[in-house]
């Protein structure tokens, strides 16, 4: 019997993709590498932008968000304190030294108008469901 307590459901892979599909284009890496392992900066930054954006765009818990990442909740909130870290400096500061800020913000731009087209299609979908019936 699976444990629903680590089920990573079909919307949930639906809001990773979302999340990782953002970052990539904001931070123009491969949406794959977001995932994957490997500790280059502008990777390691760009996957830590793609917790945020879970976390933080769809209130999950740190624990839900490292199942759906396949990373430790811990890391997952140390990814997050950094983007934060990041955002509070920009604000902060007299300069621009939001290169990062900057992508930060279009990545978030960028998940929020793939969440709203997510959501319009799924509506059709559900009305076309029920007109059927």
């Amino acid at each position: 019997m699976k444990n629903e307590e680590y089920y990573v459901s079909k919307v949930d892979e639906d809001y990773l993709q979302m999340a990782t599909q953002a970052v990539a284009q904001a931070f123009e890496v491969d949406a794959d590498e977001v995932l994957g392992r490997r500790r280059t900066w502008p990777l390691v930054f760009a996957r830590q932008t793609a917790y945020w954006l879970i976390h933080s765009g769809m209130r999950y818990t740190y624990c839900k968000t490292g199942r759906m990442f396949d990373r430790d909740h811990g890391g997952i909130m140390h990814g997050v304190n950094k983007v934060l870290e990041v955002l509070e400096l920009d604000s902060t500061s007299k300069n621009e030294n939001g290169s990062w800020a900057n992508k930060i913000r279009k990545s978030k731009e960028l998940f929020i108008r793939f969440h709203e087209v997510y959501k319009e299609v799924n509506l059709k979908e559900a009305g076309d469901v029920v007109e059927t019936t």
